[in-house]
Parts: structure tokens; C-alpha cells; sequence
């Protein structure tokens, strides 16, 4: 499992390897935007109580530096496992939905996290993405693993997809009770290994990286950033930090017309 690196100015940080591969893939920062605080300012919270002027200047923004061809297609979070298909221009769809997939050229899809972990999923060959919001009840519900299947079931290969996994709540600060660590025990072979005692704590990302080569994807086509979003307050939007007054980062995936 390789680390992802290649931080801009602008607040994103791309992924290495879905750029290898020639897809596009990165995670925003919480720098680079227009929100005022408590949401400085790169926040993409659209149930905060931040304008909705802002979040949509952040989206032009992000457009343009990555550069994207349209907005990207986003739905309602809710933390559990469904999911929807995307075309054409993106846009807010008031629906359900964590996982996000599109087979479109140039048809970008994502999720918003604030100590979630997002998962950017990507086959080059059918030109298959997925985006995955996977928080603690989603990981439980194993969210990673549906995407998987739904891309497998479109004509994705398993032993080709490349996974990113983006900035979420590290192992150092994700205190859970005892509920959620029978359920994150349960959800893949050795994840019961990556629960921590002294405080009762878990690691997320690891978790799903247990899931993903559960599912069949190969150790190098999975790369982790490693970042902590509690621990780097300059960085990073912390619902677990901050509370109501947390602002939410972007994960984004496409695959470019170029390709």
C-alpha cells in the first residue's frame, strides 16, 4: 500500500496513482476557497451554515485548478451502502446515496468527508469510477465491497481496479464504543487487528484496505495518504474535532476524455 502526495496550492492533493494510470483522482485540503471561518475556507458542507454562494465559487475553483470538465456529480450521505450511477454534467442529486459510479468520459464523481474515510475507485480499461464515502457504519456495512461488485457487474475486473484512499480520522484519534468495534471486527478477515484498546480506538482505512483485497484487488494498486484529519486542524475539515462547525473536504474522481 503506497502513499498518495502530490499536494497544489490550491488544496488538492492527487492521486499518484490513479495519475499513473491516467485517471484523474485527488482530495481537496481545507485551503485555497472563499468560505469565511469557522469554514476557511476550501468547504464543501452543503448542510452547514456556510452560503451556498461559497460552497458553489469552491466548486469553480477546484474545477479549474484540477481542471475538471464540469461539476462534479454529488447525492445525500447517509451512511450505509447505496448507491447511483452518473452521467453527463454533474449536479447535486436529491437522493441516497455513498457510493457513486460512472462508466461517462469526462463525468466526474465524489463525496464529501470531515474524518470519513473517501475511496476513489477506478478499472482504466472499462473506464468504470466509483467514489466512496465510508465512515464507520458504512465501513461496518462493508460500502467498499458494494462498489466493487457493482463495478464488477458493468465489466471491471477486480485485479484492476486502483483504490485511493484519502485523508480520514487516523487510528490516533478514533475513539469508538464497544458496539461499533464488534461491527468493525466482523467486517473482514484481521479486522479484528486493527481494533486498539487503551482507549477502545480503530483504524478505518486499514479496514477497508482488509475489504478491498477481500474483494479480490491486489496490494499495489492500493495507495493510503496516511493523513490524520483530527491531528492537522490547518489541514483538514474534523467533524470529531470541530463539531456543527466543521466544514467538509471533496474527493473526486474522473476519467478524462484524453485517456
Amino acid at each position: 500500500m503506497t502513499a498518495s502526495a502530490d499536494r497544489t496550492a490550491c488544496g488538492l492533493i492527487r492521486s499518484q496513482l490513479l495519475l499513473r494510470h491516467g485517471i484523474l483522482g485527488f482530495f481537496t485540503t481545507r485551503g485555497g476557497g472563499v468560505s469565511p471561518p469557522p469554514f476557511d475556507s476550501l468547504n464543501f458542507a452543503t448542510d452547514s451554515d456556510d452560503a451556498p454562494d461559497h460552497i458553489r465559487q469552491n466548486i469553480d475553483i477546484i474545477s479549474a485548478k484540477a481542471p475538471l470538465p464540469c461539476p462534479p456529480h454529488q447525492a445525500r450521505q447517509v451512511h450505509k451502502s447505496d448507491l447511483i450511477w452518473c452521467a453527463g454534467n454533474g449536479h447535486m442529486h436529491q437522493i441516497d446515496a455513498d457510493i457513486l459510479l460512472s462508466r461517462d468520459t469526462d463525468a466526474p464523481v465524489a463525496v464529501r468527508t470531515a474524518d470519513c474515510l473517501p475511496v476513489l475507485l477506478a478499472d482504466p480499461q472499462s473506464r468504470i469510477v466509483a467514489a466512496v464515502h465510508a465512515g464507520w457504519r458504512g465501513t461496518a456495512d462493508t460500502v467498499v465491497r458494494a462498489a466493487v461488485t457493482a463495478m464488477v457487474e458493468q465489466g471491471a475486473r477486480p485485479e484492476r481496479i486502483l483504490a485511493s484512499l484519502g485523508p480520514c480520522i487516523g487510528p490516533c484519534c478514533f475513539e469508538i464504543g464497544e458496539d461499533a468495534a464488534d461491527k468493525l471486527a466482523a467486517s473482514s478477515p484481521g479486522a479484528e487487528n486493527q481494533i486498539f484498546t487503551h482507549p477502545l480506538r480503530a483504524d478505518l482505512a486499514a479496514i477497508n484496505r482488509l475489504q478491498l483485497l477481500d474483494c479480490g484487488i491486489i496490494e499495489p494498486h492500493i495507495e493510503c495518504s496516511f493523513l490524520c484529519t483530527v491531528c492537522h486542524p490547518d489541514q483538514f475539515y474534523s467533524f470529531r474535532r470541530d463539531g456543527h462547525h466543521s466544514g467538509r473536504q471533496l474527493a473526486v474522481v474522473a476519467i478524462p476524455s484524453s485517456t
